[in-house]
């Protein structure tokens, strides 16, 4: 099983950082209606915050903690924090556990 931890900020911006965060917002925005509602993205910093609508916060955690994908809650918002090193694989896979998931 894959390990994914999205729990710790990177260190400091970067081009690659940038790009990693665009692609998980964009991964997260495919789902379309029904979907995660990503409401914070910031490139810089490397995150992405997002609700699911219908579902609680926790639960859908919790179920992503079982495929081996580590996020943290921060109120009703699930928020991803991505690190440079980061694979793009990794928030594909992330994706696609959403997907079973939602």
């Amino acid at each position: 099983m894959r390990h994914i931890d999205l729990t710790q900020p990177a260190p400091e911006p970067s081009p690659r950082l940038a790009r990693l965060t665009r692609h998980l917002a964009a991964r997260l925005a495919d789902f379309g209606p029904g979907g995660p509602q990503v409401v914070l993205c910031d490139q810089s910093r490397g995150f992405v915050a997002a609700r699911f609508p219908g579902h609680e916060t926790a639960q859908v955690l919790q179920g992503l903690a079982g495929f081996g994908v580590a996020a943290v809650q921060d109120g009703e918002l699930a928020r991803f924090w991505l690190r440079p090193d980061g694979r793009f694989e990794d928030l594909d896979y992330l994706w696609g556990c959403l997907f079973a998931l939602l």
